[in-house]
C-alpha cells in the first residue's frame, strides 16, 4: 500500500508526529513518504492513503487564533483533486491554552476534502479530549481526525498514534 504524509509545521511538532505515523506503516511493509506542504508536487496528493496533518496555530500577539501555518497558505486545497482519494487527518493543537479553537486545522482541512469527493477515514470522540470549541468536530460527537496535544499531554501521544493507526488499517481492511 502507498502511504504520502503531507503536513505544514512551523515549530516542527507536526513533522515529528507524521515521522511517528509513517513509522508504524513502514514495520508493517508499507511504502510511506513524508512531504512537507509547500513542496508537495500535484502526485503528491494521490495515493492508495493520504494522510494530511497540520497545527491550529494561534499567534495571540498578532491575534491571530485558529489559522494554518504559514506553509499551508500557499496550498488552496480546493484546487487539490480528491476524487475517490482515501484520506486521514491528525492535527496538533492545545486544549488548555487555546481551548476555543482546539485543532480547528482538522475542520479547515475536511472541508475542501469531502466537497472535492473525498473519503474521510480515522475520525476520533471528541469525549477523549477537555476543550472548549472546536471547528474539527464532525457534528456527531467525533474529530475529523486524530487530535494530538503535546503542549499537555505528551506521554498521551505514542498511544493516541499506535491507536489511530490500527483504527485507520482496519477501516481499510489492511494489515
Amino acid at each position: 500500500m502507498k502511504i504520502n504524509l503531507i503536513y505544514g509545521t512551523e515549530t516542527g511538532f507536526t513533522k515529528s508526529i507524521g515521522e511517528d505515523i509513517l513509522r508504524l506503516w513502514e514495520v508493517a511493509g508499507h511504502e510511506t513518504r513524508l512531504i512537507k506542504v509547500d513542496e508537495a508536487a500535484t502526485e503528491d496528493w494521490r495515493a492508495d492513503l493520504l494522510i494530511m496533518g497540520a497545527p491550529t496555530w494561534c499567534e495571540p500577539r498578532l491575534d491571530t487564533f485558529g489559522e494554518y501555518s504559514d506553509d499551508w497558505n500557499e496550498t488552496d486545497l480546493s484546487k487539490i483533486d480528491f476524487k475517490d482519494q482515501t484520506v486521514a487527518l491528525f492535527g496538533l493543537g492545545d486544549q488548555v491554552g487555546y481551548g476555543n479553537n482546539f485543532v480547528d486545522a482538522l475542520g479547515m482541512m475536511s472541508e475542501p476534502v469531502l466537497k472535492g469527493g473525498g473519503k474521510l477515514i480515522g475520525k476520533v470522540p471528541t469525549k477523549l479530549y477537555n476543550y472548549e470549541l472546536s471547528q474539527g468536530e464532525d457534528g456527531e460527537g467525533n474529530f475529523w481526525g486524530l487530535p494530538i496535544d503535546e503542549d499537555n499531554e505528551p506521554t498521551m501521544s505514542p498511544q493516541r498514534i499506535m491507536d489511530w493507526v490500527e483504527q485507520l488499517k482496519k477501516e481499510l481492511n489492511v494489515e
